[in-house]
């Protein structure tokens, strides 16, 4: 992966955003919190304008901090996007395994697979946003990398279910496959939803809701075999 000048290539990965930025040892509970606020300042800022338009400078108004508290807690819009993205598919994750924890059946969880992903939508205002800065990171040599390893942190979170559901049936699966037709599959919903309704954020949720629904009977079908639904 190249990088851009002034942006090393360590600096951009999801395991350095959260190391690389604040002091090295001791954070403050203030510099903690300020980090998050800028964080959140960006996502708004990254929904407003977008990552393209999007500059430090409209990042460090939004914030409400000063331009030296900001540059010192990430140098660079590109760091600051990662810190974004990791932060927020963190926490979509950790919700997804708790909610999907409390089943225990495989083939129940594969079930529940699409209504916690949905949830993760309806309750989180910023959550199409999240949708398109991935995208919009998955497109930039230097945060390639980042967008993939997200990416595929979601297709093994749905292999470990799809494995486990299919050898309940005793039916035998590459797991990873279908999570990436899964994962590959909602991803392409969001987006066929978020361009038909990219004026109106809940006409795109309906959308996603009312084909993630046919989308969900094909992973059933693909997963357990159309006589096992």
């Amino acid at each position: 992966m190249s990088a851009r000048p002034g942006v090393s290539e360590s600096a951009l990965s999801p395991e350095a955003s959260v190391r690389r930025v604040g002091r090295p040892r001791g954070r403050t509970s203030q510099g903690a919190a300020s980090r998050e606020s800028i964080i959140d300042a960006a996502a708004k800022v990254f929904a407003r304008l977008g990552y393209d338009r999007a500059r430090m400078a409209d990042i460090v108004d939004a914030s409400g901090l000063s331009k030296g508290s900001v540059y010192f807690h990430f140098d660079s819009k590109e760091a600051l996007a990662v810190a974004v993205l990791s932060a927020r598919h963190d926490r979509w994750i950790t919700d997804v395994r708790r909610t999907l924890d409390e089943i225990e059946s495989g083939e129940a969880r594969l079930r529940a697979i699409l209504p916690a992903v949905l949830a993760l939508h309806d309750g989180d205002p910023d959550a199409w946003v999240i949708s398109r800065l991935t995208w919009a990171l998955a497109d930039q040599p230097e945060t390639r990398d980042v967008a993939a390893s997200l990416t595929r942190r979601w297709i093994d979170v749905v292999a470990e279910i799809v494995r486990d559901a299919a050898r309940e049936k005793g039916i035998n699966i590459d797991a990873s496959a279908v999570a990436t037709v899964v994962v590959g599959g909602f991803d392409g919903l969001k987006t066929t939803a978020a361009v038909l309704h990219s004026d109106d954020p809940d006409a795109a949720h309906e959308a996603l809701v009312s084909a993630g629904r046919v989308w969900e009977r094909m992973v059933f079908d693909l997963v357990l075999g159309p006589d096992l639904r």
